[in-house]
């Protein structure tokens, strides 16, 4: 088996890939020249494990927000840490700092030194040389919140990213769940269509997934599975109105004033249908986030994914890419792609939240679901050294699924390594069209 698996690995180490989801910023210069180690590492993902742990909020806040020495943060959260070393989460960073540092793990006695080489990267060219140079990506595609030049890119990610790295998404939270006037304001900007009823507001939500598909967009994403259930039923459009309308109760308040606006379920229902409904017409791919959702508490049964089975059903012609094996229903995501010829199976995430179950669940795959509708790899992380401990995860996770399957004798080691380039570029390569783009 160590043979097998040595083979397939080394082919799938060596394989430009592409990388189904990022929230990485959307220029380098963006990045965060202010941060350490600390600041940026407990930034996403293994942070959640260390408050999990025990890590006090209020020490996790210093390490975040205050100029600290390395070591005193580094004492703040070593016992938690050492707690949650194993998790996909803490490996990650682990591989990140051997892969890209030459330091062989994160502890008390690398720390300091770790730091110090981190703090050299903090220049231009370095997301080149981790995502093009050392992961071998083609392309990320980035989650992309604005459509416009002029934003606060601390809060959005523009659609005018640095295209010799990304391919942008465009998330349509702000045309289903609007919140703030604010938003409002913007999506009034960004769609050139001043909103004073709700055929305005379909007219502009219409306009801005026309633009977004014209500045580049490759897809759309829903990720309200953090807000609302993923069971979006079918409503009449008069209820939707009267839901809509309620928004101009804040009208009159000064422009000084935070004016929250609160829209409810017909409305977001009806939203969404509208906006599969053109994506029904132009043949659109449409991401969406399930299973487990990022952060401490939430409610999990709003996102399973066999909630979106009537979607699934009304709108045969729209490509549903369904992310994160919708861990932990990738049981139920198994039977969906396999029963539903437009749903597609994203791995985004999934090897740093399950190794294990990623690899059980390609293998499960290999026997329930047809091979060109799994994408193995995106990086959802974001900070840019995340990526790359878990591009390498995800080359491991692959390699030992489908050697495990060589050894059952269900296919050779030539045909594994065919079907570790379906999944790592050919299969996202045709989902998302990208063939005239790379």
């Amino acid at each position: 088996m160590e043979k097998i698996f040595k083979e397939v690995f080394d082919y799938v180490e060596e394989l430009e890939i592409i990388d189904t989801h990022e929230h990485l910023p959307s220029e380098e210069e963006l990045r965060d020249k202010d941060a350490d180690i600390l600041k940026e590492y407990l930034s996403h993902y293994f942070n959640r494990d260390l408050i999990s742990a025990g890590l006090p909020l209020e020490d996790y806040q210093k390490i975040i927000e205050e100029k600290l020495p390395i070591m005193e943060k580094w004492k703040m959260v070593e016992k938690y840490w050492e707690s949650s070393r194993f998790t996909g989460y803490g490996r990650a960073l682990d591989i990140t700092a051997k892969g890209l540092y030459d330091i062989e793990k994160i502890d008390k006695s690398t720390i300091e030194e770790l730091n110090s080489r981190f703090l050299k990267t903090l220049k231009p060219g370095y997301f080149k040389k981790v995502l093009k140079d050392k992961c071998k990506i083609a392309t990320s595609l980035l989650n992309v919140e604005t459509l416009d030049r002029e934003h606060d890119p601390k809060e959005e990610r523009s659609i005018y990213c640095d295209r010799n790295l990304y391919s942008p998404v465009y998330t349509i939270s702000d045309c289903i769940f609007p919140n703030l006037w604010s938003i409002i304001d913007k999506l009034e900007k960004q769609s050139g269509v001043k909103i004073t009823s709700f055929n305005c507001w379909l007219e502009a939500v219409e306009a801005l997934i026309n633009k977004a598909y014209k500045l580049g967009a490759v897809a759309l994403k829903n990720p309200l599975a953090y807000q609302r259930t993923l069971k979006y039923e079918r409503t009449s459009r008069s209820r939707a109105e009267e839901e809509f309308n309620s928004i101009f109760k804040v009208k009159h308040f000064g422009d000084w004033i935070v004016r929250p606006i609160s829209t409810e379920k017909n409305f977001q229902d009806y939203m969404f249908h509208f906006i599969l409904d053109i994506a029904n017409k132009k043949n659109l791919i449409i991401q969406v986030h399930t299973g487990i959702q990022e952060g401490n508490g939430n409610i999990l049964s709003n996102s399973n994914p066999e909630l979106l089975s009537n979607l699934f059903l009304e709108y045969p012609d729209v490509t549903f890419d369904i992310f994160h094996i919708s861990y932990p229903y990738q049981n139920e995501l198994t039977v969906l792609a396999k029963n539903y010829p437009n749903v597609y199976i994203d791995m985004c995430w999934a090897h740093i939240v399950s190794p294990n179950a990623s690899v059980k669940s390609l293998i499960e795959w290999i026997d329930t679901v047809p091979l060109n509708k799994i994408s193995a790899f995106g990086g959802d992380y974001l900070f840019v050294d995340g990526v790359y401990g878990h591009q390498y995860m995800a080359r491991v996770n692959i390699a030992k699924a489908l050697s495990i399957k060589v050894k059952e004798g269900i296919f050779d080691i030539n045909k594994a390594k065919e079907i570790s380039k379906m999944l790592f570029y050919d299969n996202p390569l045709k989902i998302f069209r990208l063939d005239k783009k790379l």
